[in-house]
């Protein structure tokens, strides 16, 4: 469980980074945006504007992923997989892989909130939501939202979702996107 948090941690942050686009395939911008990973086995829905990161764009440790930037801010969400774990291990690596990808993605957050942290289902699947804020003196917040799903076949699968700097309406984007995930 180590090596996937520092190597999505990791990759998360040269992600985060990376400019999406081109032209090969799973690049697009689309009304309505659904991205099916059959690498990771979820679908997830993203609004008008969003942009998919071409395939060959992705590093190993994402299997999707897609991003928006507005005059306000940017927003990025990813699909991600590993081992199966326990029931009680899910929140717990939850919170890991949050905080994780916060020291990545905001370097020295002097102010962390949790905003929720619930068991939850997706697709009568064992779930776990967490959603966070990250804050220091002298930058903007962030805003991350993330979702952990077991699935029958003893693995794990993580739809994560940042807002930087937090903004009202991509925080509703990434919401939504998070909340529309389903196995496939």
């Amino acid at each position: 469980m180590l090596a996937l948090l520092v190597v999505g941690g990791g990759a998360g942050a040269w992600w985060f980074l990376a400019d999406p686009g081109g032209d090969g395939p799973g690049s697009s911008q689309a009304e309505g945006l659904v991205i099916e990973d059959s690498e990771s086995g979820v679908a997830y829905s993203l609004p008008e504007g969003w942009e998919e990161f071409a395939s060959e764009d992705l590093i190993e440790a994402f299997t999707s992923s897609a991003s928006v930037t507005t005059e306000t801010g940017s927003a990025s969400v990813f699909a991600f997989s590993g081992e199966g774990m326990t029931d009680e291990e899910m929140s717990m690596s939850t919170s890991i892989i949050a905080g994780e990808n916060s020291e990545y993605f905001y370097h020295y957050a002097e102010d962390r909130q949790i905003l929720i942290s619930e068991p939850i289902e997706v697709d009568g699947q064992e779930a776990y939501r967490f959603t966070w804020q990250v804050s220091k003196a002298d930058d903007e917040p962030m805003y991350g939202h993330i979702v952990h799903i077991l699935t029958d076949d003893n693995r794990s699968v993580f739809l994560m979702g940042i807002v930087q700097p937090d903004d009202d309406a991509l925080r509703t984007e990434i919401d939504a996107a998070i909340s529309s995930v389903s196995l496939l």
